[in-house]
């Protein structure tokens, strides 16, 4: 196994004030999880459905997901990658927190997997220096936008890519009423530790894509069941439910997690 690192320096630029967006990240990933507790965060998201729809949607487009090169934009541990990087993808991980990307170094490498490491900021110029990538994704992390910045990340996964190229943005859905509830609930108690967050609509995301080149945008939602426990029975009732597999006919319109698929123009 070979592990690759490329040092930037880094640079922020977002809705908050750069010096806070960073604390709050830094805080947020001054603790590593044990071995044991990250195998079962990394098992947890590999039987998602997420994952589920997000292979089934590069094996549609591609034909297969080994050789593919990809890169995580905010990559923080670099969930999605390591599955990506372990099903035979050439992974990059992009981050503006070292210390997100020293976590994620120690993952790959307890892990055997493959991987290159990027200190940077994904408001950058992406395209002068990372670009070729077939798919570019993310995760949790544009919602930290506002404004025309909400627009500028989601040009940041297209400038990346391969023209043919596919785009995976996983980000909350603004529509979901246990998730929006429980957000509530923290900040009117003091206790939101995310910064600012503002999720997506079905409509502003595709919307947006649109807006900034992206061909066949489409968005679908998944995990209502998710939602509920990981939100209200995990966090607030601190019982051990797990219904991150749960299927709901509310998924569609009310699920807690909103994918975006997006096309570079061939």
């Amino acid at each position: 196994m070979t592990t690759s690192v490329t040092e930037q320096a880094p640079r922020q630029a977002a809705g908050d004030s750069p010096q806070r967006i960073q604390h709050v990240w830094d805080v947020l990933w001054r603790h590593q999880p044990s071995a044991e507790k990250d195998d079962a965060l990394i098992e947890r998201e590999r039987l998602s459905p997420r994952w589920a729809r997000i292979r089934e949607e590069l094996v549609r487009v591609f034909g297969r997901v080994d050789g593919l090169r990809t890169i995580e934009l905010g990559s923080g541990r670099g969930d999605l990658s390591l599955l990506l990087a372990q099903a035979g993808a050439k992974v990059t991980l992009l981050d503006s927190s070292e210390r997100a990307l020293e976590q994620a170094r120690a993952r790959f490498d307890r892990l055997d997997a493959a991987a290159t490491f990027v200190c940077g900021d994904m408001l950058g110029d992406l395209a002068g220096e990372h670009e070729g990538f077939d798919v570019s994704l993310s995760s949790g992390v544009i919602e930290h936008f506002r404004d025309d910045d909400r627009n500028r990340v989601l040009r940041s996964h297209l400038d990346v890519l391969v023209p043919g190229g596919l785009a995976v943005v996983s980000v909350p859905h603004a529509h979901c009423p246990p998730y929006r509830l429980w957000k509530l609930y923290l900040e009117a108690r003091g206790w939101w530790p995310y910064g600012m967050e503002i999720p997506y609509s079905r409509g502003e995301i595709v919307r947006r894509s649109r807006q900034v080149g992206f061909d066949d945008a489409r968005a679908t939602c998944l995990g209502f069941w998710q939602s509920v426990s990981d939100h209200w029975g995990r966090s607030i009732l601190h019982r051990t439910w797990d219904w991150s597999q749960h299927r709901s006919i509310l998924d569609g319109t009310l699920g807690m997690t909103l994918l975006m698929f997006g096309r570079r123009a061939s």
